[in-house]
């Protein structure tokens, strides 16, 4: 069972069995399984992979994060394949892949 706390999420959203915390989710966005999703924007048609991890980011349209992923956990390693912040918000740009 999904679950979304102090967050806004749209219709069209999909959590299924994923956590979700002080964030905001735009129209058809799927949190899988096991995933955790905290202080976070995600745009139209993200999906998050089982057992991600996103914490103070902002998600562009498009964006598939796959299974295991951490963003935001390890600001040094993020900025070596996103934009941070200087407040340390992640951001990943519309259409990026990532593996």
């Amino acid at each position: 069972m999904g679950i979304a706390t102090d967050s806004m999420v749209c219709e069209g959203c999909i959590i299924s069995g994923g956590h979700i915390h002080k964030s905001i989710l735009s129209p058809r966005v799927r949190i899988n399984s096991y995933s955790f999703v905290t202080e976070s924007i995600l745009m139209e048609d993200v999906e998050v992979g089982r057992y991600a991890k996103i914490k103070r980011a902002i998600i562009d349209k498009g964006v598939k994060i796959p299974s295991d992923m951490r963003i935001g956990y390890d600001i040094e390693e993020d900025k070596k394949r996103f934009y941070v912040s200087p407040n340390g918000i992640v951001v990943i740009s519309k259409g990026t892949i990532l593996e």
